[in-house]
Order: C-alpha cells, then sequence, then structure tokens
C-alpha cells in the first residue's frame, strides 16, 4: 500500500486544489460575457461542480483498491471505524458522481455539435432553449444514476464470501483486518473455485462489468461521433452562418472538449479501465497498484478548470487582466473585476467583442 501520510497529502492537496481552480472558474464563467459562448457557460460550470463533488468524495473516502486476479475490492481509508452501511453508500456515492463527468462531457459534444452543425433537430429547441436542454440532461442524468446504481447493487455490494475472500489480501497489503473493523465497501468477484480446483465465471460480476462498460461506452461513442461531425463542419464551412471569428470561437472551444477527454483518459479513464480489466484477465496485481491507479482519478477534478480557462479567450483575457491588476497598484479601473467596465481599451472589452 502507499504510505498513509502519503497517501493523505495527496488527498487533502488535491483537494485544495480542485476547490480553488473550480471556484475560479466558476466566478470567471459567471462574470465574464462572452455571446459567443451562450449558454455553453452552464455546462461548463456544471462540470465545475461536479469536479468539486468528486474530489469531495475523494477527501471523504481517501479511497483505496487492492486488486486480486479474480477481482478487487473498493473501500475508503478514512471510514474504516465508521459503521459498515457509511462506508458502502459512501462508495456508492463515489460511484455515481465519478461516472458523471462521463455524462457531462458527452453532453459538451452534443452541445458544440448543435451549435455548429445545425441539425435538424434543433429546431426542437428554438423556444425555450434553457428549458429543454435543461429538462433532457436532467433525465439523461437520472437514468444514468439508476443504471449506475443497479450495475452495483448487481455485482459490488458486501457479502460474508467477498469478506473472507479479501480478508488475508487486505491484512497483508494494508493492515486492515475486514473481521474486526466490520467495515463498509465496493467488491467484485468474477470467478471462484469450484469443487473441481477450477474457476467458475460468476454471471452476476459478468453483468455488472457489461453494464458499467456498455454505459461508458454510450458516452465515448457520443464524443467520438459529435468531434468528427464537428470537424468535418469547421472545415467545410465557408458561408455566412458562420463568420470567421466564430469560427475561431469554435475551434478553441474544440481544442479545449478534445484536452479535456484526453486528460481524464490518462488520469482517470485508463486507470479505470485497468482496475477493471487486470483480474478480468487473470493479472494479479496486489499492492499498492490498485491504490496508485484510484489516486490518479483524483488528479482531473483539479486540472479541468484549468483547461478551460487556457483554452477560452475571454476566459484568459479576463484572468491576465486580474493578475496585471493585482501585480500593478497603478492600474485603475479596479471595478472591471466584476466585470462592469466598459472602457473600449480594457482587454475585457475586447475579449466580449472577440469571442
Amino acid at each position: 500500500m502507499i504510505p498513509l501520510l502519503i497517501h493523505q497529502t495527496f488527498t487533502y492537496g488535491t483537494f485544495v486544489l480542485s476547490l480553488i481552480t473550480n471556484a475560479i472558474f466558476i466566478w470567471i464563467s459567471t462574470t465574464t460575457i462572452s455571446d459567443s459562448i451562450g449558454r455553453y457557460r452552464y455546462l461548463m460550470i456544471g462540470f465545475a461542480v461536479m469536479d468539486v463533488l468528486v474530489s469531495i468524495t475523494h477527501l471523504i473516502l481517501m479511497p483505496g483498491i487492492q486488486l486480486t486476479s479474480v477481482g478487487y475490492i473498493f473501500f475508503g481509508y478514512h471510514l474504516v471505524d465508521k459503521p459498515p452501511i457509511i462506508g458502502t453508500w459512501a462508495g456508492v456515492l463515489f460511484v455515481v458522481f465519478f461516472y458523471q463527468t462521463f455524462i457531462i462531457l458527452a453532453f459538451h459534444y452534443i452541445y458544440r455539435y448543435a451549435v455548429v452543425c445545425e441539425p435538424r433537430w434543433r429546431n426542437i429547441f428554438t423556444k425555450h432553449t434553457t428549458f429543454w436542454w435543461s429538462f433532457i440532461s436532467t433525465v439523461v442524468q437520472l437514468l444514468y444514476t439508476f443504471g449506475y446504481y443497479e450495475v452495483v447493487q448487481i455485482g459490488f455490494m458486501p457479502s460474508e464470501y467477498k469478506a473472507a475472500h479479501y480478508h488475508t489480501v487486505l491484512v497483508t497489503n494494508t493492515g486492515i483486518d475486514i473481521s474486526k473493523f466490520d467495515f463498509g465497501y465496493l467488491a467484485i468477484i468474477f470467478r471462484k473455485l469450484n469443487p473441481s480446483g477450477g474457476e467458475t465465471w460468476q454471471m452476476d460480476a459478468i453483468v455488472a462489468i457489461f453494464g458499467a462498460l456498455s454505459f461508458f461506452g454510450l458516452t465515448a461513442v457520443v464524443i467520438v461521433i459529435c468531434s468528427l461531425l464537428i470537424l468535418r463542419q469547421l472545415r467545410i464551412s465557408k458561408s455566412t452562418l458562420i463568420s470567421t471569428q466564430m469560427r475561431k470561437t469554435q475551434q478553441a472551444l474544440l481544442k479545449a472538449l478534445i484536452v479535456q477527454t484526453v486528460i481524464p483518459s490518462i488520469f482517470s479513464y485508463i486507470p479505470l479501465g485497468m482496475i477493471f480489466l487486470v483480474p478480468f484477465l487473470g493479472f494479479n496485481m496486489t499492492g499498492m497498484y490498485g491504490d496508485l491507479m484510484i489516486m490518479s482519478c483524483a488528479v482531473f477534478p483539479a486540472i479541468d478548470p484549468i483547461i478551460m480557462l487556457y483554452f477560452v479567450r475571454s476566459y484568459r483575457t479576463r484572468i491576465a487582466y486580474i493578475w496585471r491588476v493585482l501585480t500593478n497598484p497603478n492600474l485603475t479601473h479596479v471595478q472591471q473585476l466584476n466585470g462592469s467596465s466598459t472602457m473600449s481599451a480594457s482587454p475585457i472589452s475586447e475579449s466580449r467583442r472577440t469571442n
């Protein structure tokens, strides 16, 4: 296992960084006007809020994972001495919040596709646009939440067999005796030994993993298709329907989305996939490897808002101006920090015209 002091320092550090970066992003998003971004800011703010929720669950749990050749156990170091129901449902909450980022990211791409490509179904949202986008996104979020909840119920809930199976692994690698503390956890076992000495695949585990990967795969397909359609439209669009400046703005936002997809793929999706596949394929990576994989998932919520602040020009310009105001006391018109300046020469005003 990772030394607890290092694990705690990392967890607290990423949590504080996530709070700071997401708070700055939400403040900049709500106080910087940009007509070309429009309602898209609400999706970005929603993503930032979900990042904070994921970071909070990381802090509450300080999650750990122990991998074996037939499955893995997920638990919170911070909740080992708490009643089992707290640890179990905190784990369920972590799963729900973590997977919500996939859905919100997919909605980012759908919204950009609707703005750039203007499909026919977009006419449905001509009236009461905010209501319809909010309504549909809420319904999808609820369906996905219910789906992942059912996945956990099918294959990951605690049982006496799982507690006995992971007892030795936990004592050996973490020093935690599950029979002594009786803490809450989530665990899955893909194969069990049968009387003949062979291994029998567990249908509940197969269904659970297939369901989780299907939900994730659906969002991945949406992201890929929307990306290809947006890139195609931006390449061929030469009409006045999309101005040069608007096209540049959409290209910048698409770049931000692509980076927003690549970064969590490195820090979250690939480690998560390894947590699923390593025991599924029969490899044994017990010890610190599971902890390292789940710890890496705490990085993305902290750096995600930095990506958006960099790629959205009006936000980047606003940050640069605020920095100059804070570091140069001779600058006047500090009221621009609230987005209220109308000076034509100010960077904020320029960003409002160009982004």
